[in-house]
């Protein structure tokens, strides 16, 4: 009995550092409004890709740079397949518009 429940909070200490691991892109969804990237740990230069989740609902992206200009935009259709950002830079801006909820991961 005693050697089960030693098993059991050794697994759950592995669990929960596991999932400390995971970056916030990959367990987050987006909703509607202006995201500053340097508040969602992005990896400068890292290749992220977006995807709309919503079953009934589009969405539009625009990625903005430090000097407020527009780099990138991206119509998201519902349930729409994965698409390619540019490298991003935590100074970086992310517009979401429309009732869609959209993942970066």
């Amino acid at each position: 009995m005693r050697k089960n429940i030693i098993v059991t909070l050794i697994l759950m200490c592995l669990f929960f550092n596991f999932l400390a691991l995971i970056p916030t892109f990959a367990a987050t969804t987006f909703k509607e409004g202006i995201y500053q990237l340097s508040t969602l740990n992005v990896a400068p230069k890292n290749r992220y890709t977006v995807q709309n989740i919503s079953p009934d609902n589009s969405v539009y992206i625009a990625l903005f740079d430090e000097n407020q200009r527009q780099i990138q935009s991206i119509y998201l259709p519902a349930n729409s397949a994965n698409y390619s950002l540019i490298g991003l830079e935590p100074s970086y801006r992310i517009v979401i518009i429309g009732k869609g909820e959209v993942i970066i991961a």
